[in-house]
């Protein structure tokens, strides 16, 4: 063993150079926009059908009809046919979804990609003849007023509930939940849902398609599902556009013994067609993309405040919001506002530097290859470029964008969009506890509410 010379310790190579998958566009005869995306090898194919009827085209106080007519679809074109619905699918070996957010009704198809045509024959009787039953939407309001009071009980849930609600204007769609409140949802009637969504334009849609299509002719297939579609009811309203408020704030939402608060502190940022999106989200990695970022390293490793803190941006059509969020012990919420504020600043004040960016950059781009390593996840990111109006060649500009972002650039970027002297922060939390120590750091008015508002 002695005359053995010792080898060097390997090193990791360069990241191999990948492209997200590109997609061929076409058309439906009368029909949607299609995008096709063949990823040889996956031998499940993913459907993606984007419509534009999401939250933020409900018409007046019909709050939830979107997310409504997206389950009752699942119930198929027999009054309570759910169940077999999905037994029928189940047989193809295939899965179907639906569900609505503020920008578009998405459903989605999964089946092994030999059986797509047989599953789109289905698929096309569920979205062109719908049963949308009075005593299916009836059931599904119990179960969506039940959700509710779950999601009332969850203080993350009910942060981002008040975040949105102050700072969007009380007019905006945006400031409402999307799913509807209890009031909104326990009024909607079978009509409301059969009249929102006879009101979709299939010609505004779009049908992604992504696997392994080899020998398949997955073009005629969408045709035969989707051609001459058309529909039956008036124009919805235009969509809600209104922008948020940013302003520095402080609103506790009061849980009684409660013995931790849930943080948010919110700000409003462009949208992803803006150029400094993709500094904005490094930015955001180095705040809080990690245990190594800058809100974990003082608040988790340093203080011991909590388990964890995140950061990052909630992408909507038409704006975008910078948030960072996590859950800290009752009686330590003030010094971890004022914690996170001091790092909140920190990007203003001592910029970023070249370790930190470089370290976020590499989890956000180079894990992309793994992140969309599926047909799912490949067509689910077409399908969410089609419905925010982004073009299919966003997702590789985009991770062009982060890796040819600079520490001074992405700094930049920070300082122009987020003013950390006019951030909203939510607490949730026993008011009694945490009320004065908040108001006491002098960040803000600080005003109180119940979790039942």
């Amino acid at each position: 063993m002695s005359g053995l010379a010792l080898q060097p310790r390997p090193v990791p190579g360069p990241v191999p150079a990948w492209a997200f998958p590109a997609g061929t566009p076409g058309r439906v005869p009368a029909g949607p926009a299609t995008l096709r995306c063949d990823l040889p090898g996956r031998r499940l194919a993913a459907v993606r059908l984007v419509l534009h009827a999401g939250a933020g085209r409900e018409p007046s106080g019909l709050d939830g009809v979107a997310t409504l007519a997206a389950r009752t679809l699942l119930e198929g074109t027999e009054p309570g046919g759910g169940t077999a619905l999905t037994a029928a699918f189940e047989r193809l070996g295939a899965s179907l979804y639906a569900h609505a957010d503020l920008t578009a009704l998405r459903i989605a198809l999964d089946v092994p990609t030999t059986r797509l045509g047989a599953a789109l024959d289905l698929f096309s009787s569920v979205v062109r003849r719908p049963a949308l039953d009075d005593s299916d939407v009836r059931r599904l309001v119990r179960e969506r007023l039940e959700e509710i009071a779950q999601e009332d009980a969850d203080p993350g849930s009910r942060a981002m509930r008040e975040l949105r609600a102050v700072l969007f204007p009380a007019e905006a769609r945006a400031a409402r939940p999307t799913g509807g409140t209890r009031d909104s949802i326990g009024a909607l009637q079978g009509a409301d849902v059969r009249g929102f969504y006879g009101s979709v334009v299939p010609a505004e849609a779009t049908a992604v398609v992504a696997g392994d299509l080899s020998g398949v002719d997955a073009d005629g297939a969408l045709s035969a599902a989707l051609e001459d579609w058309a529909g039956t009811g008036g124009p919805l309203p235009a969509a809600d556009r209104i922008m948020p408020e940013s302003a520095a704030r402080i609103v506790v939402v009061d849980r009684p013994g409660s013995v931790q608060t849930y943080l948010s502190f919110g700000h409003g940022v462009p949208d992803r067609s803006h150029h400094d999106w993709p500094s904005l989200m490094v930015a955001s990695h180095v705040l809080g993309g990690g245990l190594t970022s800058r809100l974990n390293a003082v608040l988790r490793e340093e203080k011991g405040y909590t388990y964890g803190m995140r950061a990052g941006l909630l992408r909507m059509r038409h704006c975008g919001l910078f948030i960072a969020q996590g859950a800290v012990h009752t009686e330590v919420t003030a010094d971890a506002v004022a914690d996170a504020l001091t790092e909140l600043r920190g990007v203003v004040s001592r910029g970023i530097d070249a370790e930190e960016h470089g370290s976020s950059v590499r989890a956000l781009a180079d894990r992309a290859p793994a992140e969309y390593e599926t047909a799912r996840s490949v067509a689910a990111e077409l399908a969410d470029t089609s419905a925010n109006g982004l073009g299919a060649d966003y997702p590789s500009a985009y991770l062009a964008a982060v890796r040819a972002s600079t520490p001074d650039g992405v700094a930049h970027a920070y300082r122009k969009h987020v003013d950390p002297e006019a951030l909203t922060v939510i607490a949730v939390g026993d008011a009694a506890q945490i009320r004065e120590p908040l108001e006491n750091l002098g960040y803000a008015t600080v005003t109180v509410t119940s979790k039942e508002d």
